[in-house]
């Protein structure tokens, strides 16, 4: 076995790793990053590190990748490492831990962080008995039908973003965005594939932007896949109109991918909910052409809350530090918290 960079050739390898998890119980819907991983990673972030453990044949047996960033963390901009993707085939020996460590040593990141589904218990307790991670909140996933977002009373002036509007967007984001860690660093829309300047919404007052968020289509490099449904389920997916009127998310019929788009860098003037509120149902109101949108939060924020509040499916994670090297984790970070959901 070795375990070294990924080459573009592992691609379709990365893939049917990927594909062959996927979630259990009565909806089996699995991640995916068609039609090539590699790809895919190099897609969506230009500087992502894939490393993975290939035996004598060049099988890829296991992979992780480390997707680093520029973030704000307590004001200052430091680059920060989202590992993602550890796969295992079942039933070879790989060092995980080696694997971690390999890919750590070579990433430019000096920060790293997870996501750990709440249905992986067993893999969140091995990494937390090693001290490989610290918990630093729950955050749920929230898959919302557009309809189940409503509008609500609010005296500002709602528009969709013109390219004139760029520069001023950018200096919106990087001023209150310097206000939390983990929010991303903007210096350019084109640093996000897929994404455009008339994708993001704006409510104004006669001071300039209130509130800003964009519609995030990232289907043409990572997408949800129905693997198949049982039970109420399978019910569920045949009847997508009751779904609709009830005002819960469509499922995908079998082998199909999801049809959404994420609600990304939802960001107010001073952080206030009931402005982010209300671009919410306006932003919801203009995305009729999707099944559902996709949006994350802490459980315990405002917007967390009032997401909850919401009908529609929800996936629970726990967002965690990762050691960045055998001296331990690094003290918690003072400043709020404020995760983009479509960099998870």
């Amino acid at each position: 076995m070795e375990i070294r960079a990924a080459a573009p050739g592992d691609g379709v390898g990365m893939l049917r790793l990927m594909e062959s998890h996927h979630t259990e119980g009565g909806m089996r819907l699995v991640f995916t990053r068609r039609p090539d991983a590699y790809r895919s990673y190099q897609t969506e972030c230009a500087g992502a590190e894939m490393t993975v453990c290939v035996d004598s044949g060049g099988t890829v047996l296991a992979q992780v990748t480390c997707l680093p960033r520029k973030l704000y963390m307590d004001r200052e901009i430091q680059t920060v490492g989202y590992v993602t993707g550890l796969h295992k085939t079942t039933g070879a020996y790989v060092n995980i831990i080696e694997l971690l460590e390999t890919a750590r040593d070579r990433s430019a990141a000096s920060l790293f962080f997870c996501s750990i589904l709440d249905d992986n218990d067993s893999t969140f307790r091995s990494f937390a008995k090693r001290g490989l991670i610290r918990p630093m909140c729950g955050y749920t996933t929230y898959f919302l039908n557009p309809s189940a977002i409503k509008r609500v009373k609010h005296d500002c002036i709602f528009h969709r973003a013109t390219p004139d509007d760029e520069a001023r967007l950018l200096r919106f984001y990087n001023s209150e965005g310097a206000r939390y860690s983990f929010f991303p660093v903007l210096s350019s829309v084109n640093d996000y594939p897929g994404l455009t300047v008339p994708g993001f919404f704006l409510l104004e007052d006669e001071d300039g932007i209130v509130a800003a968020c964009a519609l995030w289509d990232q289907r043409a490099f990572k997408q949800y896949h129905a693997l198949g449904y049982s039970g109420i389920y399978k019910l569920a997916a045949r009847c997508s109109p009751l779904l609709r009127a009830l005002r819960y998310p469509p499922l995908p019929g079998v082998n199909a991918a999801a049809n959404f788009a994420y609600v990304s860098f939802l960001l107010s003037r001073g952080g206030d909910p009931a402005t982010e509120r209300a671009l919410l149902g306006e932003v919801a109101a203009s995305a009729r052409g999707y099944d559902f949108l996709t949006i994350g939060a802490p459980i315990n924020d405002d917007l967390g809350v009032a997401l909850g509040a919401m009908r529609g499916i929800r996936i629970g994670s726990s967002l965690c530090l990762i050691a960045p090297d055998k001296s331990g984790i690094t003290t918690p970070l003072s400043a709020n918290p404020r995760f983009e959901c479509a960099f998870l």
